[in-house]
């Protein structure tokens, strides 16, 4: 489903092979060049009738129908290639290429993680308007601040209909943030609604417990809250209910309520030199939110999460700014009894606070700039609640997202991500979170120490005791 088709390495093969010979040894075997020719055309047409236009393969269609080009008006206009059309060709055979092979470093359906925990996923979207706050970033001033979050939850239903990856998949802004790079257009994402999240829409919760305990999810900048699927399903088929928010107007998906998909505001890149002020916003987003999930019994009985969630048990996990929104979330509300910050960097204030609740650093193998060093060691230094710093070896950044999943056989050959290193991680994440955020959450999940033998690849770097 993410690889090359048998279809399209023929085309593949057709185009390099046309298109080479058009550019260095036109002169040569002129009948056969053209009868090449024009089967890279016919390989291209059945390529488009069969499976669609798809922006990885259509380099490779585009250098197909040039060649049979370049054939008919040799055919039936000799003399209007002219002198430059050699070179032209040359170029174009290698911005094809180029463009050829960075095509097919993608998949077409990214293929997500299985979930490994004992129970099956099941997920529900709310979108919920605080009438306190106005929207920062709207241009209408009367508009309030809206926040969408989607609950992914342990259920015991084997079947049902399945969750999309987008809501918004044929609504997509032009600009889709993700950690990967700064930004990919809509039309990457195009193969995107055959995506299997693994979860169906909306089946009732587990019966194994009474209520569960609820992990809150906050994305990177930017980044969708989508882009953390698989994370956010290996927690859930650990036995917890995740929510992850989509912060408005600073993602770059978010159906409101009103039926609107806005992307991510001018406005929020210009915040995002001062991580503080996107922090208040999207601290008051994670509290409004508990605040919602405590009420929903009685704001929303159809739910299946009615009357399900143990919010007295509630932690904050948060990837990049996300982490660090974890971190400011653990300073100011109480309810919240344990954080997770995955490889976030703080801002100078938050460094210094001294957090009474538990706290995981969770950081990847990258090289950490100095001011991250500088803001870790000061905030794990100062913990009242206690915490750990745990290092993930062969992680970087991005890993935790669903970002890695994005590439395809190829791709990850020659980025060195093996085709089951991404599941494997995000596994190791579910594991390591679960392990830690137990204890405070009265939670499913072996202790930490068990937790770390079983995981060699993360090393614990620190264990911080609470500083009295």
């Amino acid at each position: 489903m993410g690889g090359v088709s048998a279809l399209d390495g023929v085309l593949v093969a057709v185009a390099v092979v046309v298109t080479a010979w058009w550019a260095v040894a036109r002169q040569r075997w002129p009948v056969a060049l053209e009868r090449l020719s024009f089967g890279a055309v016919a390989v291209a047409t059945v390529t488009l009738a069969s499976e669609g236009l798809r922006w990885q393969v259509v380099p490779w269609q585009g250098l197909a129908l040039a060649a049979g080009l370049a054939a008919g008006l040799r055919r039936w206009r000799p003399g209007r290639i002219g002198r430059w059309g050699p070179r032209l060709g040359q170029l174009g055979l290698l911005l094809g290429l180029l463009a050829g092979a960075i095509g097919l470093m993608f998949a077409r359906v990214p293929m997500l993680p299985q979930p490994t925990g004992p129970h099956a996923v099941g997920s529900q979207v709310f979108r919920w308007t605080d009438p306190r706050r106005a929207e920062t970033f709207a241009a209408d001033p009367r508009e309030r601040r809206q926040v969408v979050a989607q609950a992914w939850y342990p259920t015991d239903a084997t079947g049902g209909v399945r969750v999309p990856y987008f809501e918004a998949q044929e609504r997509l802004p032009f600009r889709v943030s993700v950690p990967l790079v700064t930004f990919l257009p809509a039309w990457f994402y195009g193969g995107f609604g055959e995506v299997a999240t693994h979860a169906t829409q909306e089946p009732p919760v587990s019966a194994a417990r009474p209520t569960w305990p609820v992990l809150v999810f906050s994305p990177g900048w930017g980044s969708p809250r989508e882009d953390y699927t698989g994370l956010c399903t290996e927690l859930a088929s650990r036995g917890y209910v995740v929510v992850a928010l989509t912060h408005p107007y600073e993602s770059s998906v978010a159906l409101l309520a009103d039926g609107r998909v806005v992307g991510q505001s001018d406005a929020t890149g210009l915040l995002s030199s001062n991580a503080a002020d996107l922090l208040a916003i999207r601290t008051a987003d994670a509290r409004f939110v508990l605040d919602q999930l405590a009420a929903l019994a009685q704001a929303r009985p159809d739910s299946p999460l009615a009357g399900r969630l143990d919010v007295r048990h509630t932690g904050i996990v948060g990837h990049s700014l996300g982490g660090a929104t974890a971190a400011q979330v653990l300073a100011e509300d109480p309810r919240f009894l344990v954080g997770v910050n995955i490889d976030g960097t703080l801002p100078d204030a938050l460094a210094g606070a001294q957090l009474d609740r538990p706290l995981l650093w969770l950081q990847s193998q990258d090289r950490q700039a100095e001011h991250y060093v500088q803001v870790r060691d000061r905030l794990l230094g100062g913990l009242r609640g206690g915490g750990a710093l745990l290092l993930v070896g062969g992680s970087s950044h991005q890993s935790f997202s669903d970002s890695p999943a994005y590439l395809s056989p190829l791709g990850r050959l020659v980025t060195g991500e093996g085709s089951g290193t991404h599941a494997a991680l995000i596994a190791t994440t579910g594991d390591v979170i679960a392990g830690f955020v137990a204890p405070s959450l009265d939670g499913p999940g072996d202790p930490l120490r068990q937790v770390l033998d079983r995981r060699p690849a993360v090393t614990e770097a620190r264990r911080i005791e609470p500083v009295h």
